[in-house]
């Protein structure tokens, strides 16, 4: 077997364990990957990025209005109780930021059996408005890299694919 061959082999079987890995840890979807990024307006003309799983339930998403708002499905354990504080990290292989928040019982936009992380204001309510472009800039670096996001808490995580949608962030920053 030439080089090359088993190269693309080794990554074959790497990905295949790391989604098995994700499955077996309470991911989402059995295949996260067949998911589609999506930008969307809602009724209030606010944006959001949505990652849905294939039956269009709410992976991950990211929003702005009055406020930015962060939802994800919760890699961890359920939380024993509604509004339970909790951390969710996500990483780009290259970078990653931690996100403080709470967890709830996934609502019905999220899959079945799902906890939801939420969080408002990526943490920081109270920043200055040079202080806050910062941060959303950081955060839109993060999530616009180009490779696959891992989202993880508790040991436990799930791998979203890299974000494709169409100018997303030059429409998100127009209207935030």
């Amino acid at each position: 077997m030439t080089k090359p061959a088993r190269l693309l082999q080794l990554v074959v079987a790497l990905t295949w364990l790391g989604l098995s890995a994700a499955t077996a840890a309470g991911a989402p979807s059995n295949d996260m990957w067949s998911g589609a990024w999506t930008f969307e307006m809602d009724r209030q003309d606010r944006p959001w990025l949505v990652f849905s799983d294939p039956r269009g339930k709410t992976i991950f998403r990211i929003g702005c209005g009055s406020h930015f708002e962060l939802d994800a499905v919760y890699p961890g354990n359920a939380p024993t109780q509604e509004h339970t504080e909790a951390s969710i990290r996500i990483g780009n292989g290259k970078t990653q930021m931690d996100f403080a928040g709470f967890t709830y019982a996934g609502p019905e936009s999220f899959p079945p059996s799902t906890s939801m992380f939420n969080q408002a204001d990526l943490g920081h309510p109270g920043l200055a408005d040079d202080q806050w472009r910062v941060l959303e800039d950081r955060v839109l670096d993060l999530l616009g890299s180009g490779r696959p996001l891992r989202v993880s808490a508790e040991g436990k995580s799930y791998v979203l694919p890299p974000i494709k949608a169409s100018r997303w962030r030059a429409r998100f920053q127009k209207i935030c």
